[in-house]
């Protein structure tokens, strides 16, 4: 590498380390690493990751989500100034750290992909740096790609990773952890805490195979002093030899000198530098032999017009000025078949001769123009690379609705274009009686024609705007897209509030619209007025066919469905039709609540689909509630576990049950206060008491206040307190034989008693 190029990317890196925030990564679950030598980290830290007791290191978090991976920290010297700093660190959760097989890797520079081996590949990145041959004035090529599909989950396997195409042969590669980062600012550890060398991170192929023809030419012109043989990989060459002549590898290209005569060829041989093979099918060799041909009249080919695997494809060729010869009275061939002049452009550069060929599968073809058959004199010859045909990957978009994967026959949608199609760019063509295409500003805008169902591939013309403006026009090739797609209506999912009306009479009996996702009231006496409207005649036909799923459900204040109220329907709604009302059923209640929801069917085969916004599809949801009364007298079971009775003799009273009426303050949803008033006939004492007290069972008359909690339909626990007449005999005393002792113990009928209880049922009505 010259030193001019060492320095240039040393103050690179010098300045990239001066500028870039730090980076700290180290793999999920490992060890704590330290971030700081000095300082402290200001955090928060979170999603996982932990800050150690010395406040200078994290640990990692085990199983981080995507979004968790990566967080920056504020750092500073001291934690007072914490407040201030603006410092940042950033810590990334990356994968595993793989194992790479550098003796099973290759690196194929003409292909653009780089085939990996070894164990943990997925989500790996390959970072690259190189030099394009030949053309010092071109920044660096950098760039980074992942390894997305491994051979295998587990254990050894292959990893084809893309690269640019073009890149030198040596190219410094370097292998990234899965979600991780790559540069001089990037510190680097393992599982166990270790700090990993930025040197241990380089990728060295075992073999890097060039599949592209290496000398670029079979001609060479001395007649104006040395010649030169243009070359892909110069630096891959490591010695040549041509025989009589004497011949140097340099950047870019190989010199010829001291040619024996204008008329002489020229045998090439060229030494590949070690672990750099060039592939013939499947032979790879490190000698490179090839004859050059002196040339009388210079020829070249255009870039990017030569093509392989294109059938009845165009290519352009330029003859050198000094050339006097008219193209059109010249025999050209191309690999020895002879092929037609389409078209012919002059200009001062030089003369631009279009060429129409039956295509060809070969990587690299000779282009000759002769005097004649028979005289066989060769005017000019190129033997140029040909460029595979580019794949046109076309996508759809409906405007403001997103990518979609079918031609709409009801609206035009728009192409933008996604292959890369190298110097030459792909422009869709009109296929009558399938699809039309028209041009609006600078989009370009298809619709389809077929009958709905059909499939239809998209056929695109390739062209090459580097040409004369006389043939950038023109199409080199014609090629269709690899898949068909489906010719059908766009169904664009339409607003609910649009398309239904959810109406409710107010207390003079007039219909109101009520508004969604707000909660409404509705008179008791016009509780049966309700309905949903659909108005399929607001439904346009750029909109396309719409699919809703209608839901009606009505539920009692005490969260019970009321089953002859609740509708599910599933609408097809297609343009222009008649509008449609849809009752809610059913003899609705006090304080019954209605809630309709309206939603469109996810179904991607009939609605046009972002496949990049998935913020879900319009929805709408109505809320109603039926007015009543403000109170609520009603009776239960109450069955109390034990009440404690504090009038003297106080004791406990185990095993109560009885009926109490109860009036409760409702609440806006009908939903009764936790305080009311009760009063019913209740058994107390049912089961005799071991102590020496003995409460006789007895029927008493309760009134009191009682708290409950409801816990599902009809049933709740809570806690009375109640003055009660008990009707009783009297209460006695055990009193083990003693003759001093009253067995039977002075009370009052009126008593004072509380306690917990569970209550089943309620019947009853509201006021």
């Amino acid at each position: 590498m010259p030193l001019a190029r060492l320095l240039v990317l040393a103050s690179l890196l010098a300045s990239g380390l001066a500028a870039a925030a730090p980076v700290v990564q180290v793999p999920e679950g490992g060890r704590s690493v330290e971030v700081l030598t000095q300082g402290v980290i200001c955090g928060p830290v979170r999603n996982g990751w932990s800050l150690g007791p010395d406040g200078r290191s994290v640990h990692p978090p085990a199983k981080p989500d995507e979004s968790a991976r990566t967080q920056d920290l504020k750092v500073a010297d001291t934690a007072a100034q914490c407040a201030t700093t603006e410092r940042i660190v950033t810590v990334i959760a990356t994968g595993p750290l793989p194992r790479i097989d550098a003796s099973g890797t290759s690196f194929y520079p003409d292909e653009g992909r780089l085939e990996l081996r070894g164990v943990g590949l997925l989500n790996v990145g390959i970072a690259w740096s190189g030099q394009p041959r030949g053309e010092p004035e071109r920044p660096p090529m950098e760039g980074q790609d992942i390894c997305l599909s491994p051979s295998k989950p587990k254990g050894l396997a292959d990893c084809a990773v893309p690269v640019p195409q073009g890149l030198p042969t040596d190219t410094s590669l370097y292998w990234i952890p899965p979600y991780g980062r790559i540069g001089p600012e990037v510190r680097t550890y393992d599982a166990y805490g270790n700090l990993v060398d930025p040197e241990t991170l380089r990728v060295r192929p075992g073999r890097t195979i060039l599949t592209e023809p290496l000398v670029l030419s079979n001609g060479i012109d001395v007649s104006k002093g040395p010649g030169s043989v243009p070359v892909s990989h110069s630096e891959a060459i490591a010695t040549t030899d041509c025989g009589i002549a004497r011949c140097e590898p340099d950047e870019g290209f190989i010199s010829v000198r001291n040619v024996p005569g204008v008329d002489a060829s020229i045998t090439l041989r060229a030494r590949l530098v070690p672990r750099v093979f060039f592939s013939r099918g499947d032979v790879l060799d490190q000698v490179i032999t090839t004859t050059l041909s002196v040339l009388a009249c210079p020829l070249s080919s255009v870039e990017g017009s030569v093509l392989r695997g294109a059938e009845n494809s165009a290519l352009v060729v330029r003859l050198d000025p000094v050339c006097a010869h008219d193209p059109r009275t010249l025999v050209w061939t191309v690999n020895g078949i002879r092929v037609r002049v389409e078209r012919v452009v002059k200009l001062a550069e030089g003369t631009y001769v279009m060429l129409r060929t039956a295509g060809t599968s070969d990587q690299q073809v000779t282009i000759t123009a002769l005097t004649s058959r028979q005289d066989g004199t060769v005017v000019a010859s190129e033997t140029t690379k040909t460029l595979p045909l580019p794949v046109p990957r076309a996508s759809l978009d409906l405007p403001g609705h997103g990518a979609i994967d079918f031609i709409p026959t009801n609206r035009p949608a728009e192409v933008h274009m996604a292959s890369n199609a190298g110097l030459g760019r792909f422009v869709l063509e009109p296929l009558p009686g399938a699809y039309s295409v028209t041009t609006r500003e600078s989009a370009t805008l298809i619709q389809g024609e077929a009958a709905p169902g059909a499939f239809v591939a998209l056929r695109f013309g390739y062209r090459l705007p580097t040409l004369p403006a006389e043939l950038a026009t023109t199409d080199l090739v014609s090629v269709d897209e690899r898949f068909q797609r489906v010719v059908r209506e766009a169904s664009v999912p339409a607003r609910i509030e649009k398309l239904v009306e959810f109406v409710c009479a107010d207390a003079e009996g007039k219909d109101q619209q009520l508004e969604p996702s707000r909660p409404h009231r509705i008179p008791y006496a016009m509780r049966n007025t309700c309905r949903v409207i659909v108005h399929r005649e607001r439904l346009k036909p750029e909109e396309g066919n719409q699919e809703v799923l209608l839901r009606i459900n009505v539920t009692k204040p005490d969260g019970s469905g009321r089953g002859e109220s609740n509708v599910e329907q599933r609408m097809f709604l297609r343009p222009q039709g008649d509008q449609r009302d849809i009752p809610v059923p059913g003899n609705l209640g006090q304080y019954d609540r209605i809630t309709v929801q309206v939603s469109h069917v996810a179904d991607e085969s009939r609605y046009a689909l972002s496949t990049t916004d998935r913020t879900g599809l319009p929805s709408a949801q109505w809320t109603a509630i039926v007015t009543g009364g403000l109170f609520r007298l009603y009776t239960t079971a109450a069955i109390p576990a034990g009440l404690y009775r504090a009038t003297e003799p106080t004791g406990q009273l185990a095993i109560n049950f009885g009926v109490v009426s109860r009036l409760a303050l409702l609440n806006n949803e009908g939903q009764e206060r936790l305080l009311g008033i009760e009063a019913g006939l209740m058994g107390l004492g049912l089961v005799p008491q071991s102590g020496d007290i003995q409460f006789p069972p007895t029927l008493a008359v309760v009134l009191g206040l009682g708290l409950r909690v409801p816990i599902g339909p009809g049933a709740a626990v809570g806690a009375q307190a109640w003055m009660a007449y008990e009707f009783r005999g009297d209460i006695r005393r055990r009193t083990g034989g003693d003759p001093s002792l009253d067995p039977v113990v002075p009370s009052s009928k009126w008593s004072f008693i509380f306690g917990p209880s569970i209550s089943v049922g309620n019947v009853g009505f509201n006021l």
